[in-house]
């Protein structure tokens, strides 16, 4: 397509072509109705000695039309001066949006306005902003994915070839076997968490919703998990109402077993952990406190953040994909999660979940 044709069509064009129309039909319909009122004026009729007048007459006639003709050109000027001031910014914007779309997210638009093009700028450098955060994020995620893949690979591959010596001693291939074990299970979690992290991303679980009692479902948690806080000697202090709760019962118990599982790993020996539920108005408040090592001020905001470790867990297993999970979960229920710690002191996990049937999606 043509220079010409693109400009023809362009949103520019369009605008000086009605602002100019407008503005002629306007000032030629003014100057014909003067005109009009001068040609019918009685001014000629009023007697002879008034000709010297005519003559005055149509001076001011020629001068009016030269004033309207200077008028049109002088608007027409300062009209597509103002036009160009106002496409030149969003022709700026079109170039970068063409940017933004070919992976560019460095690209920023230089913004001096306070007006709604202004605005849009902003909003577009924010979008830019977001994008481009994203990028990073996704970017870190592969790195996170592939370190989180290698490593138990590499052990499996290493005590594999261990294996293969005959002459090795049967109780060191019953240890490197069961290493195997560990590492394959390892991966096997790694991959049901980036599946389940996934369905929630993209909301493609299919809700299975009923009615079930909470507290029964925690306690049973409880239980399960009993030879992990058993061995620690930790005291467990139980204070559960009876909530009945309108949910998707396999998610959430996905979300108290990572929760508690936590407290257990960063409680000591002789340890305490609490866990209450209750319900207030129309929610329902779990709460999981724990006497442990706790969390540094710098590493709280990052916690629920995917394959994140704390300094404190690195040496523990995990992927560091928990607390991520049950952030997600939590939201799904349209719940929220809220963590206060200090360091060498313990923790304490509050997710509320809404108790109503009709939740309402809320904007954080």
């Amino acid at each position: 397509m043509s220079k010409i044709k693109i400009f023809f069509r362009s949103m520019g064009f369009r605008f000086s072509s009605i602002l100019l129309a407008i503005m002629w039909i306007l000032n030629s319909i003014t100057f014909i109705a003067i005109s009009t009122i001068l040609k019918k004026s009685r001014v000629r009729e009023l007697a002879p000695q008034l000709e010297g007048m005519i003559g005055e007459f149509h001076k001011i006639q020629r001068a009016t039309g030269l004033a309207f003709l200077l008028s049109f050109i002088l608007g027409t000027f300062f009209i597509l001066l103002a036009l160009r001031g106002i496409i030149k910014p969003i022709k700026k914007l079109s170039m970068a949006s063409k940017a933004v779309s070919k992976g560019d997210f460095n690209v920023r638009v230089e913004n001096k306005r306070k007006d709604e093009i202004g605005e849009f700028t902003d909003d577009f450098n924010k979008m830019v902003d977001g994008l481009q955060s994203i990028e990073t994020l996704r970017k870190d995620f592969v790195s996170s994915v592939s370190h989180e893949f290698r490593t138990p690979i590499t052990s499996i591959r290493g005590f594999a070839k261990l294996i293969q010596d005959e002459n090795l001693d049967p109780q060191l291939i019953k240890e490197y076997s069961d290493i195997i074990i560990n590492e394959t299970d390892r991966l096997m979690g790694l991959s049901s968490n980036l599946l389940r992290l996934s369905e929630l991303d993209n909301q493609s679980i299919n809700r299975n919703e009923s009615d079930f009692m909470l507290d029964e479902q925690i306690r049973k948690i409880i239980l399960m998990l009993e030879p992990q806080w058993s061995v620690k000697h930790i005291h467990m202090e139980v204070q559960l109402q009876e909530l009945s709760y309108f949910g998707d019962e396999e998610l959430l118990q996905q979300v108290w077993i990572n929760i508690i599982q936590n407290a257990i790993k960063f409680t000591g020996q002789n340890g305490i952990i609490q866990i209450s539920a209750y319900a207030k108005e129309s929610s329902i408040y779990v709460t999981v406190t724990d006497n442990g090592i706790g969390i540094s001020v710098t590493e709280l905001p990052k916690i629920f953040g995917q394959f994140y470790k704390g300094e404190h867990s690195r040496g523990n297993e995990g992927n560091g994909l928990g607390l991520s999970i049950v952030k997600k979960i939590v939201e799904y229920e349209k719940g929220s999660v809220t963590v206060l710690s200090k360091l060498n002191e313990g923790t304490q996990f509050q997710i509320r979940l809404s108790n109503s049937r009709n939740k309402e999606t809320i904007i954080s």
